[in-house]
């Protein structure tokens, strides 16, 4: 049995409060991080390229991202780059295809917080979740949202 972190009524309240946003172009893919969001308790906003999620980002507050590391209009770093800076330093988990060593690593050291390999596993996406969560008990609003 894998341990995936404390989420007792109370503290499932606190992290249910912001949704995550998930920035994926591969509807497949969106659809099944979606359901495993779901099945944590959380509400999710999805989008499918970079021009939306900034979009998103200045209207509304997320707790954590899932970002696809290939996306219509901008590589992988850039993405890291563009999402950490607009949305305040949220947890950034990168989901993608290749269950490649050298890309889980070339994908944290541009900023991410952790790699999924899809189709994502429901277990380890969870406790993922959970580990991103616990490491952001506080959600930071955009610096260009308005409070």
């Amino acid at each position: 049995m894998r341990e995936t972190g404390n989420f007792s009524p109370g503290r499932r309240e606190i992290f249910s409060a912001l949704p995550i946003l998930i920035v994926c172009s591969d509807a497949v893919q969106r659809d099944k991080t979606v359901e495993i969001v779901q099945r944590v308790g959380l509400q999710s906003v999805n989008c499918s390229s970079l021009t939306d999620a900034r979009a998103l980002v200045e209207r509304q507050s997320f707790q954590c991202v899932l970002c696809n590391d290939d996306l219509p209009d901008c590589n992988l770093r850039t993405a890291l780059r563009v999402l950490a800076s607009s949305t305040g330093g949220i947890p950034v988990i990168v989901i993608s295809h290749l269950a490649d060593w050298d890309a889980y690593l070339r994908a944290l050291s541009a900023g991410a917080f952790d790699y999924i390999v899809c189709p994502p596993e429901p277990i380890e996406t969870e406790r993922i979740l959970r580990l991103a969560l616990g490491q952001n008990p506080a959600p930071r609003r955009s610096s260009r949202t308005a409070a």
